[in-house]
């Protein structure tokens, strides 16, 4: 009897040495390595940035080119004494890449960035679960953005920004004085 007993025990010793402990998912740190942004003075790596078609046409000799393109971009903001999710979220729309500035170069382009501006969309949003109000929208007041258009699957874009943002309850007026945000970013083709 005492030897069954005596085995039971050594087998559960042995079963619970043998669990491995693993890391739970929210310890898990990710991050992109595509660029980074800075609010109002301080840096955040970026843990993702895409960027998928939106328009599409055929050039002279019959090769698809593509006309507009919708960024994506998101990053983790950590602050202390934080335990739940906190992300600044950017997308930069642009219908038409054609109505940027060239500069030089056939593949770079400058656009300016302010609210009535036609010829590109930004839609920033602060999501903060740490927060009584989880959503803060932005609106772009004024700046500039360069885009350096890469080959899709080969070449990364690279997207450079300056610009002033302004909290806002709707996503259109803003409510106080602006804040500095820039970065820079490389967006590869999200394929769907």
């Amino acid at each position: 009897m005492y030897k069954k007993i005596l085995i039971f025990l050594i087998l559960d010793v042995l079963l619970f040495a043998s669990c491995k402990k693993e890391v739970p998912l929210n310890d898990l740190t990710y991050t992109c390595e595509c660029g980074s942004l800075s609010l109002d003075g301080t840096e955040y790596q970026l843990t993702d940035a895409h960027w998928v078609t939106l328009a599409n046409d055929t050039d002279d000799f019959g090769s698809d080119i593509i006309t507009g393109k919708d960024y994506y971009t998101t990053t983790k903001i950590e602050l202390e004494g934080e335990v739940e999710p906190h992300h600044l979220n950017m997308r930069v729309v642009i219908p038409a890449l054609s109505e940027g500035d060239l500069l030089g170069l056939s593949n770079v382009r400058f656009f300016q960035a302010h609210p009535d501006s036609n010829n590109v969309t930004f839609v920033i949003e602060e999501v903060n679960f740490n927060s009584l109000s989880p959503l803060t929208k932005y609106v772009v007041t004024a700046g500039a953005f360069e885009l350096t258009q890469g080959e899709p699957g080969i070449v990364a874009d690279d997207i450079t920004f300056q610009l002033d943002i302004a909290p806002s309850l709707d996503g259109l007026t803003p409510l106080t004085t602006s804040s500095s945000f820039s970065g820079s970013f490389l967006a590869d083709k999200e394929e769907l």
